[in-house]
Formats: C-alpha cells, sequence, structure tokens
C-alpha cells in the first residue's frame, strides 16, 4: 500500500511540474525568397503560384486572405482553439517567402536580438512550404 501511495505521489508531481519542462523557444525560421520551381519547367503567371498557395494552406488547415499589399496573401493556423500563428506570404512568379507576422500563445520573446517561439510554429510553417512547393510542382 505504501508503494502505491510512493507511486501516485510521484505521478501526482509529475504532472504538477510539468509546465516547468515545457519545450524552450526557438529562432524562428524566416523563408525568404523561395524559388518557384515547376515539374514541366515553364514559367508560372502569379496567379497560378497564389492558387498554389492557396490550396496548400488549405491542406494543413491555414485559412488565407488577402493583404492589401498587391501580390500578398496572409495565412492563419489556429490549432485546438489555443494556439494563432499568422505569416505573411509574398509571392511574385518567381519566388514566395513565408514570414512571421504574430502569433498567440506561442511564448514569442525577443532574445539577444533573435526573435524566438515555441519549435512548433517552426514545424508548423515548414510543412506549409512544403506543401506550397508540391502544388508548385503539380503547375
Amino acid at each position: 500500500m505504501k508503494s502505491r501511495l510512493s507511486v501516485l505521489f510521484f505521478i501526482f508531481a509529475t504532472l504538477l511540474t510539468a509546465p516547468a519542462f515545457a519545450r524552450s523557444v526557438n529562432a524562428i525560421i524566416n523563408h525568404e525568397d523561395v524559388p518557384i520551381v515547376s515539374a514541366s519547367g515553364k514559367s508560372l503567371q502569379a496567379s497560378d503560384v497564389e492558387q498554389a498557395i492557396i490550396t496548400a494552406a488549405g491542406i494543413n488547415q491555414w485559412t488565407v486572405s488577402r493583404n492589401d499589399n498587391g501580390n500578398e496573401l496572409v495565412g492563419t493556423l489556429v490549432v485546438r482553439n489555443k494556439h494563432t500563428i499568422t505569416v505573411n506570404i509574398p509571392y511574385t512568379a518567381e519566388k514566395y517567402s513565408i514570414l512571421y507576422r504574430s502569433s498567440d500563445n506561442m511564448k514569442y520573446e525577443v532574445k539577444d536580438g533573435v526573435p524566438c517561439i515555441h519549435p512548433f510554429y517552426n514545424k508548423w510553417v515548414g510543412a506549409l512550404k512544403t506543401s506550397i512547393d508540391r502544388e508548385l510542382l503539380r503547375r
């Protein structure tokens, strides 16, 4: 019986201290001036690039809106109604970028002049980039 209480106490203590062991932050990775590559090798129009970005965003549960800056989209990902990240996605027929815009509940901070965030940000944005590249290859 005493060993069971010890195990229960250990589990309880671990649960209470879990936030202290939460993931640390990593530097934000911006994907700048990613070259446009199509499988056919033909040049794409900016509208083709825009459609590839919108399609890829939908596959990854991102919502996309147009920014007032011409060829720029704004992508927003909401995870479990708890975490939100927003990126600017400027594009041309030759290149696109995915740039940090804002976040909620993602531990954003600037450390020694370097913008940092929860590591899942870079994972989610990396998945979006991979999907955009795949969609561009289909064109």
